[in-house]
């Protein structure tokens, strides 16, 4: 196809010459600005005729027929393809006589055209669903001789919060996500065939070690069954690693990227070949690289179009001396580690500044490489997250080091709802869109254009969530808990009330009213979780959250979750804790400032009639996992101290043990106290102190307990709380 307008006659741009939308009648009238669609327009042409066709009607009350045949003279929205531009680029142009010429590249290029007319020139917006801005017929007018071109500078945009996951609004902000529902008339998307964490896709251990154990992590000497990685100099592994992902391609034939990537745990084979390249390259990514490129490569004499995915994560994060990644490979570096409090180039954390480190270090080695980043707290998706000053700053970052694709992970559950879910999910879009944009003026635009009269309060109480993390100056992670310093109780009370006037103010605004609401429930479930509030307060707190959660219809209050039922019955029993004063220059912990690994399956807190605040945490016996951890953090005494834990043990029998307990420093990656309980020597069902240590705490250390796999002797244990004392000198 010529880079013409197929039937058009030849359209010169004029300045000083009105724009189809300074002429036409929209108020009503006859409909005189046609949209032209070229004979043979892709769906995806067709839908963005037809949505401009409804937007404009919105706005401006009278039709806009849609037609394949362009009128001889006067106005009319032209759109057509164009395959000098790229997949995504549209061109938007005013002609001398009037008209409005849209043209893009395929699939999407033409349909981000229309877009880019309703959105950057007449200020039509997509906040939420239900949150549209739709201008007045009196701003539809564009400039004459206007010609602008826009080409995205991230070729893959994926907002990974449920509120993204609607294909309307998702192209309408112009996401090519892999998860968004996005069809044909939307464009397509950028498919993924395999997603991620694909090595037991490829090998289950399940299925293959017992006969094939060297295909399989050799860790400290020893393959290993559970939670093992692959051998990726094997050559059999290797060959069956490139069928699993001809299969993929055969079933998935429209899909452009492949994910041949590590499982989500730990154990990299260390047979003396893997571990000669690992040494070699600095970096277990010296393998993960060289075992893609031998995929990648075979793959590409066939499919051509097709992308290897691996990721940059955890112990592969660091980028290899030598070996660079081929050009089908897609190296996708994951920031799971960092702050994300502070800017990740500017917070001086080694989590963030040896990040930085990477992402250039992988930015000299590929032209393909993608970020996975995150954008909520995993452990606590209602728990507020203090990242909106950061959300600009980082995707700037990335943008300038090289990566071609943003993958912004937040809660993806399928109740939707996380704390500023509708906010974070049109901000992040804007941003993937156009970096450059600032992020505190999008902050503000949505807030103006999702809650209205309410506006104005909510303002205050962003503001107010964003000075006090600016003051606290704490670093947070995407697992930690709700004992932050940002997240003092009096500043949870300020912002509840700037919240309160903002419900007064969307009263009699159904949509408003709940948004508003859904902005509440993070500060409710802090106060619930945090008990520091009095129990009406709490109480109250905790029956609104409820009764809002199940009106908004939530899933998962983090990514852990048993479902709803189980997370209101958490909310009953935090709201039923009564509280105990620690005894002078003890710190305490009590179970809701706990960690809990797998909670809902080998760990949950219960109430307990025989615990001093009528709560407690119980663990499965079955187990031997950590699955308990404290850390006191700043709050920890700086002295020779000893850690005393209330516990009680269920048991059934005497032979075996029942529980550890120890102290581990993060820094040293060393024991600093440790306590083996035997079942025999503990009586059943009755709380009682043991002593952990002395030991000298450290502000990087964490309290720990386990039970023994000894569900036989012990079916539970039951902790209470933990405190840290002074020891004796």
């Amino acid at each position: 196809m010529k880079r013409t307008f197929t039937g058009l006659a030849a359209l010169l741009i004029a300045a000083g010459t009105a724009s189809c939308l300074q002429t036409v009648r929209i108020d009503g009238g006859d409909g005189g600005c046609p949209i032209v669609v070229a004979p043979g327009a892709t769906e995806a042409e067709q839908s963005a005729a037809r949505e401009l066709a409804h937007w404009l009607g919105r706005a401006g009350g009278g039709p806009f027929p849609v037609t394949d045949a362009a009128p001889a003279r006067g106005p009319a929205i032209v759109l057509a393809h164009d395959p000098a531009l790229a997949a995504e680029e549209s061109r938007i142009r005013t002609t001398a006589d009037g008209r409005i010429l849209i043209s893009g590249g395929r699939p999407r290029g033409v349909l981000y055209g229309a877009y880019g007319l309703l959105e950057d020139q007449l200020g039509f917006r997509w906040y939420t669903k239900d949150a549209v801005r739709v201008p007045p017929a009196a701003a539809l007018a564009l400039p004459a001789g206007l010609d602008v071109r826009t080409k995205p500078p991230l070729e893959y945009r994926e907002v990974f919060w449920t509120e993204a996951f609607d294909g309307d609004w998702a192209a309408r902000n112009r996401l090519n996500s892999n998860s968004a529902r996005l069809e044909p008339r939307h464009g397509g998307r950028v498919r993924y065939g395999a997603f991620v964490h694909t090595f037991e896709r490829i090998l289950s251990a399940e299925e293959h070690f017992d006969a094939h154990p060297e295909w399989f992590s050799l860790v400290k000497g020893k393959r290993v069954k559970t939670h093992t990685q692959l051998c990726l100099t094997h050559p059999e592994v290797r060959r069956r690693a490139i069928e699993a992902v001809r299969g993929w391609i055969r079933a998935n034939p429209d899909a452009t990227l492949f994910s041949v990537s590590q499982n989500d745990w730990l154990n990299p084979c260390e047979c003396p070949a893997c571990k000669a390249i690992d040494d070699a390259e600095g970096s277990h990514a010296g393998t993960m690289i060289d075992f893609v490129n031998h995929v990648a490569a075979a793959i590409a004499k066939d499919h051509p179009n097709v992308a290897i995915d691996t990721l940059a994560y955890q112990y592969t994060r660091k980028p290899p001396r030598t070996v660079r990644p081929l050009p089908n490979v897609v190296v996708r570096l994951c920031s799971i580690e960092c702050c994300f409090a502070h800017p990740l180039d500017g917070c001086p954390e080694t989590t963030n500044t040896s990040f930085l480190e990477d992402l250039r270090g992988w930015n000299r080695l590929t032209n393909r490489l993608y970020v996975w980043d995150y954008t909520t707290d995993f452990a606590h998706y209602l728990l507020p997250f203090p990242n909106l000053d950061v959300l600009d700053d980082n995707v700037r970052t990335f943008a300038s080091n090289g990566v071609g694709g943003l993958f912004e992970q937040g809660n993806y559950s399928g109740g939707g709802g996380g704390e500023l879910s509708e906010l974070r999910s049109w901000v992040l879009a804007k941003l993937l869109w156009d970096p450059s944009r600032d992020g505190d003026a999008l902050i503000r635009e949505f807030v103006t254009g999702a809650y209205g009269p309410a506006a104005p309060a909510v303002q205050r109480y962003l503001d107010l969530r964003r000075e006090t993390a600016r003051r606290a100056g704490n670093h947070v992670r995407i697992f930690d808990g709700f004992t932050r310093p940002d997240l003092a109780a009096a500043d949870l009370r300020a912002w509840d009330a700037a919240l309160a006037e903002a419900e007064r103010a969307a009263a009699g605004d159904s949509a408003r009213a709940a948004r508003v609401e859904r902005l509440r429930m993070p500060v409710w479930y802090a106060q619930v979780m945090q008990a520091a509030e009095p129990q009406e307060i709490i109480g109250a707190a905790s029956r609104r959250l409820a009764a809002a959660a199940r009106a908004n219809k939530l899933t998962h209050f983090r990514e852990s979750s048993r479902g709803l039922d189980h997370e209101l019955r958490q909310l009953d029993i935090a709201a039923a804790r009564k509280p105990v004063a620690a005894p002078a220059g003890v710190v305490r912990g009590e179970d809701h400032r706990f960690s809990l690994y797998r909670d809902g399956d080998l760990v949950e807190r219960v109430t307990d009639p025989a615990a001093e605040d009528g709560v407690a945490v119980r663990l499965t016996g079955r187990t031997t996992e950590w699955a308990v951890q404290w850390r006191p953090g700043t709050n920890a005494p700086a002295v020779r101290t000893l850690l005393r834990a209330r516990i009680r043990v269920e048991k059934k029998g005497d032979a075996g043990g029942a529980f550890s307990a120890g102290v581990y420093d993060t820094e040293t990656k060393k024991g600093l106290a440790h306590l083996q309980v035997d079942a025999r020597a503990v009586a059943d069902a009755a709380y009682r102190d043991f002593e952990i240590g002395p030991f000298d705490l450290t502000p990087t250390a964490y309290m720990w307990i386990a039970p023994r796999d000894n569900a036989t002797s012990v079916p539970a244990i039951f902790i209470d709380r933990m405190d840290l004392v002074p020891a004796a000198k």
